[in-house]
């Protein structure tokens, strides 16, 4: 195969090998579904079947292999064989992490949406249509999100919760399966490879907040994670307060109008602690 090696941009540079034919194709689809792959080719086949069965079809996808020791090269070739109809290409890198990988997926991708997707997740029929929709009629939003399912390890729906800039410091309020504008990695700068025990998401997330971007949710059941041992899920619980003192430090404007009103809560829940022991 021929390939060409690419600077990727974003929040990072690396050099990734792609498909000459595909970095010159002119065709420019509605939105690009990027999914990095990182050992995990066994759950890729369900990933991409997920996204070739939805009933939007405008789409082009960009699977990125993140220096995977298994068969993920393999297992992504043949998926691109087996749907030569469809726009199917693989990029490959040495290992960076996910954010690495997604931004390299997205700086060769073209659609005007994006839509991240872990290998090991899957997206429901409808997810572009809805998505998409709503972006396309609400020019003042940027992220389109959704509710969502668990399975595998467990079988649970979250609904979450309507949009609000205001609290989103304090938690990631949707899923990283969301679709958003092109121009909001472009203005955020990409994933930050710093967060490397997870929550990139919700790094990104802010940022776009902070841009100026917002969010709406599209109330129907549309995404679903794979719960299994090892998610980057689990390993963002381990290191919970480590990945906390790293959104801070990334967007320090944001967290000080945070961090000042929890030093007057604190203050604020010290004076009733001692008025109430006078009162008793």
């Amino acid at each position: 195969m021929e390939v060409a090696i690419l600077p990727t941009g974003g929040a990072g540079f690396i050099w990734s090998l792609v498909d000459v034919g595909d970095v010159v194709d002119a065709a420019v689809p509605v939105v690009s579904i990027v999914i990095p792959c990182y050992e995990q080719a066994a759950y890729l086949p369900d990933a991409v079947d997920s996204v070739i069965a939805q009933t939007f079809t405008d789409w082009e996808l960009v699977i990125v292999d993140d220096g995977s020791l298994d068969d993920t090269g393999a297992v992504a070739a043949a998926l691109i064989a087996d749907n030569p109809d469809r726009r199917i290409r693989l990029v490959r890198q040495a290992n960076g992490g996910v954010s690495s990988a997604r931004n390299a997926g997205i700086s060769v991708s073209k659609g005007r949406y994006v839509l991240p997707l872990d290998a090991d997740d899957v997206v429901e029929p409808n997810m572009l249509a809805a998505t998409v929709r709503l972006l396309e009629s609400r020019r003042e939003i940027g992220i389109a999100y959704t509710d969502l399912r668990t399975f595998g390890a467990a079988d649970t729906v979250f609904r979450t919760p309507e949009f609000n800039a205001f609290t989103l410091p304090a938690a990631n309020e949707f899923a990283y399966c969301s679709l958003y504008r092109r121009e909001i990695w472009e203005a955020v700068g990409g994933y930050n490879p710093n967060m490397v025990h997870g929550n990139e998401d919700w790094d990104f997330w802010i940022g776009a907040v902070e841009c100026g971007y917002r969010a709406a949710r599209v109330p129907e059941l549309l995404f679903a994670y794979r719960l299994r041992p090892g998610t980057r899920s689990s390993l963002a619980l381990e290191h919970d307060a480590m990945l906390r003192r790293q959104l801070r430090a990334n967007h320090p404007r944001l967290y000080r109008p945070w961090l000042r009103l929890a030093r007057w809560s604190l203050r604020l829940a010290g004076r009733v602690r001692r008025l109430l022991r006078r009162l008793s």
